[in-house]
């Protein structure tokens, strides 16, 4: 009998601590979640590279109950369709851009006006004083942001040089489809652009239905655009603004203790991840000028002042429309620009 007891006491404990380190049947599935996430990044590109980093390291911290299914290279369609999906569940979360953003709080398209940044510090100010705000209101629009993604600073990629705004009339370029803000800047710059998917850029490209793009350098590397033309401008025609969004339904699905580890990991793997690019674009642009494009300098004095005179009109125009009045004086003051 006495032996007996010693049996239980010595079980018991093992039992309880068994229970502890190794989750009982039906634990993993009621507590654990697969994220679906889509991203136009190509496999092999630095933007997924890191995506799978951060995969792999939500499901080491959270011992596998927390993970992404990712679905790069555009497999899951352009932002539009990404976002379609989302809305009826298919998909959980993205990076969205552009025409994403803009479908979903268009007054942070205020960030993506052309000409308005003059540096990566300017960026950043601006993205960390307006974080919170912009936080807010995607939030009543049933998203849950989670952290700034870096697209990058954007440029005009052509088959014909541009030097002066004059340049872009003769030009067919390309605009996001359903971009207002490309769609404004182009026709203040002399031109009708021509609206497509980015799904479709190659194909339009390679049968000459247009030959001006534009984009990060790493991105038209990315998605080999730049065999298609023979002119990169270095002035800076804007800064991409991404943010990492996930549905406000997959938001409250992620099992509530792992919900800081999410978070954190995700900014911490932007963070890293914006470096990264940022360090990464100076060699993109080496290869693409070793590749055959010709780098036209940054334009001075009466025509860089034109150039930015295209932001002072389309920002008017766009002010009420896009975004309210007040958010782009915002911008101009976190900034200290005259308005």
């Amino acid at each position: 009998m006495k032996n007996k007891w010693v049996t239980i006491l010595v079980l018991v404990p093992v039992f309880l601590l068994s229970f502890l380190i190794f989750p009982q049947p039906g634990y993993s599935k009621k507590d654990s979640f697969r994220i679906k996430f889509a991203t136009l990044a190509p496999d092999g590109s630095t933007w997924m590279k890191y995506m799978r980093r951060l995969d792999k390291a939500v499901k080491k911290k959270s011992h596998g109950r927390l993970g992404f299914r990712l679905y790069g290279g555009g497999i899951a369609g352009d932002e539009s369709n990404v976002l379609r999906k989302i809305r009826i569940g298919q998909i959980h979360s993205a990076v969205f851009s552009g025409v994403g953003i803009g479908r979903i709080l268009p007054m942070v398209r205020v960030l993506d006006l052309p000409f308005l940044f003059r540096n990566t510090e300017e960026v950043d100010l601006v993205q960390k004083r307006l974080q919170d705000n912009f936080a807010q209101h995607f939030k009543k629009k049933g998203f849950e942001f989670i952290s700034w993604a870096e697209v990058g600073s954007v440029h005009l990629f052509s088959q014909k040089a541009i030097r002066k705004v004059k340049d872009l009339s003769h030009l067919k370029i390309w605009s996001w489809s359903g971009d207002p803000i490309s769609k404004e800047t182009f026709a203040v710059m002399g031109t009708n652009p021509i609206p497509l998917a980015v799904t479709d850029v190659t194909t339009a490209l390679n049968t000459k239905m247009i030959d001006t793009v534009y984009g990060p350098p790493l991105g038209i590397l990315a998605l080999q655009w730049y065999t298609n033309v023979k002119y990169m401008t270095l002035l800076p025609l804007a800064n991409a603004t991404g943010a990492f969004l996930i549905s406000a339904k997959a938001f409250k699905k992620i099992p509530p203790d792992l919900v800081p580890l999410f978070q954190r990991e995700v900014v911490s793997t932007m963070d890293s991840l914006t470096q990264e690019l940022r360090r990464q674009t100076g060699d993109t642009i080496k290869l693409l000028k070793d590749g055959g494009l010709t780098m036209l300098p940054m334009p001075t004095g009466k025509d860089l002042e034109e150039f930015y005179r295209v932001h002072d009109e389309v920002a008017k125009k766009l002010a009420g429309k896009v975004y309210p009045r007040e958010i782009l004086d915002q911008v101009y003051e976190i900034l200290n620009r005259p308005h």
